[in-house]
């Protein structure tokens, strides 16, 4: 008896009407245990005895907890007092009042009842009242019971301290929960405005945040669902589910990690499947879903941190405010849940710490999306200004390409285009203006055969100089004023410009010669003059044409007209048109005429260096037509060069070529026979092998065949004409360099060819007597030859002077009229068999 005597005494706390507030964790004695009655508790005989002022914390049971402590009261309670269990997730509460032990007991309520008829003001804690007579010793009884963590903080409140404590709670929760608000607001504003989702799953989170601590907190319980009670069974887990589903939401859309890691991105998809699964067992089982819940938002959160760092690591800079954030929230979540577990003891810091934390971690989660903005603002500045350099560098290469389209990119001088305009604009208003074009063929060559560098850099300095000689003639039209460009470029190697007629004084034919250069032009190229000549062919509107497309086919027309019958410049007229006709029907009708046989070959004897002696003989080609008469030959090459019609032409040819050697053969005629080759014959590599086939198979000796190739044609395509000829010397045939003397004359190649004989053109050997130039150019002809040891061939020999001035230089062949004229493959039978008679 002493003992419980000393026992009951030191559980007894002494209430004073003065005081406002006492705490009765260190008095009370407990038992755990499914009695659902007072008198099953009464008869209960051990209790556990509390020895420190500790919160009796029980953590997760699904058991009720009997508390039991004594109170003295001296004098009746003059104002009403509660007792107060400041821990909202007690779902169950019921108070019993005895008087010295006795029962009945003398009073009774309930969490439900008093929530019930409200005896108190919105109460954020279990509040008990107190009766108002109550006096001298009394035992208090208490059962509570929680589907959470079971936790029983016991206090005594006077009713005017208690209104000041929940006050100030109210000031408290009305900040925090005012912060949520304010950011909800805010961040409802951005979503609407951007339409960025990481700002819509940040307001569900925050939604399920508010929630999570509406539950915790008891501000749920005291404002929204009072007098229930269970539905924090079902709202804690639930909200803690939906704030970990949104919480990774917002940590991909806010990061973007699935563009950056899979791993991650799996993982975080694991975890909200896991989020989704636990809503739904949060409907089956609350309680336990209660734990899982604790269990899910911890791998969350240390799954967030995670993923913020490795952001981290991979130079995401806002992720330095989401690891922040999420670890200002773990820190507090676990102290929180730390103490849920009776892993820490609960106190003002355990029970806040997670409110603390979640505030904290929305505030530093505002910065971050803040802080996104102002990256995604410097972002759309950067990309403008990068917009607007495109814009500008795009602007600028239109200009350039629109420069570039109408000028020409190797003398920057307008092109066809622009000229075209400048006509149209002319045309338009019924001028009277001549289009000039002007082709230099020579160009083309010297770009096949000194390269192309060098024959754009002629051709510059050609047209600068042309240029500033038109820059000061009367009538002749600006075509660019800005940089006082008068010609224009159709094509490389050609030049074309505008006359007005009406500002032009005198007549235009020798205008024209007078600006092109009297009809040669000379460029200082290398070391050595090199003279240029031209075709230049003229149309005048509205004459010869009134449009543009007319105009230039008619220009170009005259110019091929002033090429063939070797005019400087030529004007159109209506018998070019029917030249041009002709040159038509020609190219139609050459293909027919070869397959019917109309062409034949001509032979024109060579003789020896005394002209006693046939040697050899040239095979000509000459097309007799039905429709058109005798064609000349230059007329068929060319035609054939242009129409692409060149190797059909050349097969045809040496064909007759062959079967024309073989009857001389026959006939006993063992002489040589040359073959004039095209550039295109030389430059295809089948061509020379089909005609050396057909030397052998016509049995004919290699050495009788004799290659020709003019000048002109060597400086087309250099490496390919010379891997061709290279191909007749190595079988046997002779190779012979025609109209040497009239072309380029350069030693450079001369060494380089495997050339046997140099044809001396007609145009040296028939002056040669009467003009001491030529006849030196002929002599020193023949001294290169021979210092080369090549034969010479002369053409044109049509006098005896002639021939005996080529005797006695020791001309090795003389070819030419005073001998006999080209004839038919029989006749020249019947006359070299005169002659050798």
């Amino acid at each position: 008896m002493l003992l419980f005597t000393l026992t009951a005494s030191g559980k007894e706390l002494t209430i004073q009407g003065s005081a406002g507030h006492y705490t009765l964790n260190k008095h009370i004695e407990y038992v755990l245990g499914d009695e659902r009655t007072l008198g099953q508790v009464l008869q209960r005989k051990q209790w556990q005895t509390k020895h420190d002022n500790s919160v009796l914390n029980l953590g997760f049971t699904d058991q009720s907890v009997w508390l039991r402590t004594s109170l003295t009261i001296p004098t009746p309670l003059t104002r009403q007092w509660y007792l107060l269990i400041p821990y909202p997730l007690l779902e169950e509460v019921d108070l019993y009042i005895l008087r010295d032990g006795q029962r009945p007991e003398i009073y009774h309520t309930s969490r439900q009842e008093t929530e019930r008829r409200r005896e108190q003001a919105h109460s954020y804690q279990v509040a008990l009242p107190l009766p108002r007579d109550l006096d001298g010793r009394v035992e208090l009884f208490l059962r509570a019971r929680s589907a959470t963590s079971l936790q029983v903080p016991v206090e005594l409140w006077r009713e005017d301290h208690l209104l000041i404590q929940f006050s100030l709670e109210s000031l408290y929760w009305g900040a925090y929960f005012g912060v949520m608000c304010a950011l909800v607001i805010y961040n409802l504003f951005l979503f609407l405005s951007l339409r960025d989702p990481a700002y819509g799953y940040y307001l569900l989170y925050i939604g399920s945040i508010s929630l999570l601590v509406l539950s915790t907190s008891g501000v749920g319980s005291a404002w929204i669902w009072g007098g229930q009670p269970m539905l924090p069974r079902y709202a804690l887990p639930f909200s803690t589910a939906l704030a970990s589903l949104f919480a990774l939401m917002f940590a991909r859309s806010f990061l973007k990690w699935q563009n950056i890691s899979y791993r991650w991105d799996r993982s975080m998809k694991i975890a909200a499947a896991l989020a989704g699964v636990l809503i739904a067992y949060t409907l089956i089982d609350p309680i336990h879903g209660v734990l899982f819940a604790g269990l899910l938002g911890s791998l969350v959160i240390v799954l967030l941190i995670a993923v913020g760092l490795a952001g981290l690591k991979a130079g995401i800079a806002i992720a330095r405010y989401f690891v922040l954030a999420w670890t200002t929230f773990a820190l507090g979540a676990a102290l929180y849940l730390l103490s849920i577990f009776d892993l820490l003891p609960v106190n003002l810091v355990t029970n806040h710490a997670m409110q603390v934390g979640s505030v904290a971690e929305v505030l530093l989660l505002s910065f971050a999306l803040a802080h996104r903005i102002k990256d995604e603002r410097t972002r759309k500045l950067a990309a403008l200004r990068r917009q607007q350099l495109a814009e500008r560098q795009v602007g600028d290469l239109q200009m350039q390409s629109l420069e570039q389209a109408m000028h020409d990119s190797t003398t920057r001088l307008p092109n066809a285009s622009l000229l075209n305009q400048q006509l149209q604009v002319m045309m338009s208003q019924k001028k009277h203006v001549a289009l000039t074009l002007v082709h230099y063929p020579q160009i083309k060559d010297i770009a096949s055969s000194m390269g192309h560098r060098l024959a754009e850099e002629m051709f510059c300095q050609l047209m600068n100089k042309l240029d500033h000689t038109l820059a000061g003639l009367d009538g002749v039209v600006c075509l660019e004023s800005r940089q006082g460009a008068y010609i224009a470029i159709p094509e490389f190697g050609s030049a074309a410009f505008l006359i007005d007629l009406d500002q032009l004084q005198g007549p235009l034919e020798p205008f024209i010669e007078h600006v092109v250069g009297n009809h040669e032009i000379t460029v200082q190229a290398v070391r050595l003059p090199v003279f240029m000549n031209l075709h230049c062919g003229v149309a005048i509107a509205p004459e010869h044409g009134d449009s543009t497309d007319t105009l230039f086919q008619h220009a170009s027309a005259a110019q091929d007209r002033s090429e063939s019958s070797n005019v400087s410049v030529q004007v159109y007229s209506d018998e070019i048109s029917n030249f041009a006709r002709r040159r038509l029907e020609l190219v139609t009708a050459l293909p027919p005429a070869i397959e019917a046989g109309e062409l034949e070959l001509y032979l024109q004897p060579q003789m020896n260096s005394t002209g006693e002696e046939l040697v050899g003989a040239e095979i000509l080609l000459r097309w007799h037509s039905p429709r058109f008469g005798p064609v000349p030959t230059g007329e068929v090459i060319e035609i054939a060069e242009h129409a692409g019609l060149m190797d059909l032409l050349s097969r045809n040819i040496v064909a007759q070529a062959w079967s024309a050697i073989q009857t001389l053969q026959e006939r006993q005629l063992n002489i040589t026979c040359s073959i004039n080759l095209s550039v295109q014959n030389l430059t295809n590599s089948h061509f020379v092998s089909f005609a050396l086939a057909g030397i052998r198979e016509h049995a004919i000796p290699m050495n009788r065949v004799i290659f020709e190739v003019t000048e002109t044609a060597m400086m087309h395509n250099m490496e390919a004409v010379i891997g061709s000829l290279l191909q007749l010397a190595n079988s046997g045939c002779r190779v012979a360099l025609d109209d040497f003397g009239t072309g380029y004359s350069s030693l450079a190649y001369l060494s380089r060819l495997p050339i046997h004989e140099l044809k001396i053109d007609r145009c040296f050997i028939s002056q040669m007597s009467s003009n001491q130039n030529d006849l030196g150019i002929v002599q020193n002809i023949l001294k290169l030859a021979h210092s080369l040891n090549l034969e010479t061939v002369a053409e044109g020999v049509e006098d005896n002077n002639t021939r005996d001035l080529l005797t006695g230089l020791g001309c090795h062949r003389l070819q030419g009229y005073l001998f006999a004229r080209p004839m038919p493959l029989e006749q020249f039978c019947d006359w070299a068999a005169a002659q050798k008679g």
